[in-house]
């Protein structure tokens, strides 16, 4: 469990990215320059409680000291109580609502970034959340909970012995500043009725997406607001370096960042190590490895995205990339590479 009042401050953790920090991607940044938290990719709770299999593969972790928070998303209150219950006997350490999507089709279910429009709706989500971990925390089963069967035998067949001990879960939430245009005051004022034991603003409205630049202005505005209760305030949007971070959470009167693209095909991130090309393309298959075993009845298809973020910055990178997008299996990628080192 993380205790977001005794966490270290200046907390340099991992953003959630859909499709990006899966179990893959969190190993090996863990690995490679220890965050200070990890976020999984958001999972939609109506789909992952009406046991969408798929979705259950968002849900795998490996064995670390590092907290990892397990971020879900959705509308639906009863959805949200018994994903709770999930994340909490999975072993994660908090569990993170998220209020900031931009994509269209979550919107249109009532979730992600819909819920900045819904403000009500937004804090009995985190109400719901928390009476979920509270129930958990005092002994309340799955069954008891109404999770179906499948889904408990699923979670009893993944489950570490060593997730067994019950904590009580923090509850925090990840969101942006406004949907058309910033609301920042207002919105963050809603949330902290909620009291969520933590806040991640991206300093982005909906309309933004991810174009443009983060208003940290307007990040600003939200800590000095925060700065009043006992919730912790984190900043997210366009920090490209530790150092950049660090200057960030001072400038700002932060507890702390997340950083999500800036750590794309650069595991190294947190550690401020500059690897050369070699350790760069060891990273590519070790990526890839973990992957498959995390899913290895899947193909290399969704990792091609991962290598071309790695091969970037070195004269005739752009014909590697070329290759490394025909890329299937591993013996693809490691033929490309064994090519280039010879």
């Amino acid at each position: 469990m993380i205790n977001w009042t005794t966490i270290k401050k200046s907390i340099i953790g991992l953003a959630p990215m859909d499709g990006i920090t899966d179990a893959a991607y969190r190993e090996l940044i863990d690995k490679y320059s220890k965050p200070d938290v990890l976020f999984t990719e958001f999972v939609a709770v109506e789909g992952i409680t009406h046991g969408v299999t798929s979705l259950f593969k968002c849900f795998l972790r490996h064995k670390t000291e590092t907290p990892i928070i397990a971020q879900l998303f959705g509308s639906d209150l009863k959805a949200f109580y018994k994903a709770t219950f999930i994340a909490a006997e999975l072993g994660f350490d908090g569990i993170d609502i998220n209020m900031g999507c931009p994509d269209n089709n979550i919107m249109k279910k009532g979730g992600g970034g819909a819920l900045i429009g819904k403000p009500d709706h937004a804090k009995n989500i985190i109400k719901t959340v928390k009476e979920a971990v509270n129930d958990w925390y005092e002994g309340k089963s799955m069954e008891d909970a109404q999770v179906a069967p499948k889904i408990i035998e699923w979670i009893k067949s993944i489950a570490s012995p060593s997730f067994s001990k019950r904590n009580k879960l923090p509850v925090t939430v990840k969101t942006r500043t406004g949907l058309d245009y910033s609301v920042t005051e207002f919105w963050i004022s809603q949330l902290l009725e909620a009291s969520p034991e933590a806040i991640t603003l991206h300093g982005r409205t909906l309309l933004q997406m991810y174009k443009g630049l983060a208003d940290w202005v307007e990040i600003e505005k939200a800590s000095k607001l925060v700065r009043q209760t006992s919730t912790i305030f984190l900043g997210n949007g366009d920090v490209k370096t530790m150092a950049q971070a660090k200057k960030r959470i001072e400038e700002y009167d932060l507890d702390g960042i997340l950083v999500g693209r800036g750590t794309l095909g650069n595991p190294w991130f947190f550690s401020d190590k500059v690897p050369t090309l070699k350790e760069r393309f060891a990273a590519m298959v070790e990526h890839s490895d973990l992957y498959l075993k995390y899913r290895p009845e899947l193909k290399l298809y969704p990792m091609r995205k991962h290598l071309a973020w790695y091969c970037t910055g070195f004269e005739g990178s752009r014909a590697v990339r070329d290759r490394l997008m025909k890329v299937v299996t591993i013996e693809d990628l490691k033929s490309i590479l064994s090519s280039l080192q010879t």
